[in-house]
């Protein structure tokens, strides 16, 4: 009987150490990642005042995402010298949709994008930043946008796809062209020449020159076309010559020829002009940007020729 005492006064405690030992801790399940699915997809930086520098967002999930909060901006919002562009109350991007917010504007946060290229940001209403890109120099008829839609390859889009899809391929745009001539002008309205552009986009023609033969021979400046000269996709431009200028001519009534050449210094464009018979007459392709030209009796100065 006492060794049996004995016995159970050494075992107790054993039993007691291990049914009091600690459990080895359960696994740990790593946090799930959500992808961001947000994106900057296309940027605009030649707007102008009826159409201003525009930013688009796309989403590439399969939920609508409301942004309301969200901010948008370039070195001036990520410096700290202005605020950033807060996406109002809202703001929904709609699932493998678009959604465009005007950065342009007169709010003090509003802020152009540089023509000559520049970088933008854009963060959660958390502060946290989901995506950034820096864009390069773009032409009045191109943007900068994810091609496919929402993908990491960005590339140069002619023309732009304001709030739609990107597309796979851009347009071939030919040279614009002189399109009618008007050398019969007295004051108020005085020599003027009209430009077309058979381009389904925009085309500018800042720093374009036409000119006659002064301009052709190097004794007189040739005639710039000014900063902000668009010429509309399928539309017309129409610049005065006869100016007070030392670039300016007058073309001549009896006959004369005028140069259209491009920002590079390439000839795109040239015209011999007959003498113009009357001041209700004018020179002009027929059908608009055709090959054929003849004298018009029905002056359609910036419109559609006529015979």
């Amino acid at each position: 009987m006492k060794k049996l005492l004995l016995a159970l006064f050494f075992i107790a405690p054993l039993i007691f150490i291990s049914c009091s030992r600690d459990e080895p801790a359960a696994p740990t399940t790593p946090p799930v990642t959500v992808a961001e699915t947000i994106k900057i997809n296309e940027v605009y930086s030649r707007g102008d005042a009826a159409n201003p520098d525009w930013i688009e967002i796309y989403n590439t999930g399969s939920s609508a995402v409301d942004i309301s909060g969200y901010k948008i901006y370039d070195n001036g919002g990520e410096s700290g010298s202005k605020p950033k562009k807060e996406f109002p109350t809202g703001s929904v991007v709609p699932a493998t949709g678009f959604l465009v917010i005007v950065v342009d504007d007169t709010l003090d946060s509003g802020f152009g994008l540089g023509s000559g290229g520049e970088k933008v940001w854009l963060e959660k209403a958390d502060g946290t930043v989901i995506d950034t890109i820096t864009f390069p120099a773009l032409g009045v008829d191109t943007s900068y946008g994810r091609r496919p839609d929402g993908s990491a390859n960005w590339e140069k889009i002619t023309p732009t796809t304001k709030g739609v899809t990107n597309g796979t391929g851009n347009v071939t745009i030919v040279p614009v062209v002189l399109n009618e001539i008007f050398s019969r002008g007295a004051d108020p309205d005085f020599d003027w020449i009209e430009i077309y552009n058979p381009n389904p986009v925009a085309v500018d023609l800042s720093g374009y020159l036409i000119y006659d033969g002064g301009g052709n021979a190097g004794t007189k400046p040739k005639l710039a076309f000014a900063a902000g000269s668009v010429v509309p996709a399928n539309g017309y431009f129409v610049i005065v010559v006869d100016i007070q200028d030392p670039a300016g001519f007058g073309i001549g009534s009896g006959g004369d020829e005028v140069w259209l050449e491009n920002v590079s210094g390439t000839v795109i464009d040239n015209q011999v002009i007959p003498a113009m018979p009357v001041t209700t007459s004018s020179y002009c392709r027929i059908p608009d940007g055709s090959t054929n030209w003849q004298i018009s009796n029905t002056i359609t100065k910036g419109a559609s020729n006529q015979p």
